[in-house]
């Protein structure tokens, strides 16, 4: 099986709610978020596209990726995972006032952050407007959030029949 060249990205409809915003009352687009695949799914993925490894192969590498990268990322290093883009650390830190001995880099740096930058080069775009136009985008759901025993939950209802529902004419 080839890769597939244009994926279908499903996106669904949000309406703020917040009555505070000027944007109250608007519908906002977000991912149809699918299950979060996991190293097995994604080596069994990754052999369907016709790789010459097998899933035990392709599973031990992903993990010894998911090891490494982090310790070395860890240590400043960025990592360059070829088209797809770079991983590299960033710090969330509070700002001193002064420069004194025996200064804790532990007191400064409130976070270290894990980052990915996409690649941006022509030949394999994977910055934000370019990835969307390898995409084929599908609308699917409004998400409407409903209270049953006062717990908050995510109901998705089909665009037609949201529209049918509530009588939206174009």
């Amino acid at each position: 099986m080839a890769l597939v060249s244009n994926p279908v990205l499903g996106v669904n409809l949000r309406k703020n709610q917040n009555s505070k915003s000027l944007a109250f009352g608007k519908y906002y687009a977000e991912v149809d978020r699918q299950k979060t695949l996991n190293i097995r799914g994604f080596a069994e993925h990754m052999i369907s596209h016709g790789c010459v490894y097998d899933r035990g192969d392709i599973e031990s590498i992903l993990i010894k990726v998911t090891e490494c990268l982090p310790e070395l990322v860890a240590q400043g290093i960025p990592i360059q995972l070829g088209e797809l883009g770079i991983f590299y650390p960033s710090i969330q830190a509070e700002g001193i006032n002064n420069v004194t001995p025996g200064l804790d880099p532990r007191a400064l740096v409130k976070a270290v952050h894990l980052r990915f930058l996409p690649n941006a080069s022509k030949l394999g775009d994977l910055s934000g407007p370019a990835f969307k136009d390898r995409c084929t985008l599908e609308l699917r759901n409004v998400i409407d959030e409903v209270v049953i025993d006062g717990e908050k939950y995510k109901k998705l209802v089909p665009i037609d029949t949201y529209v049918a529902e509530h009588q939206v004419t174009p």
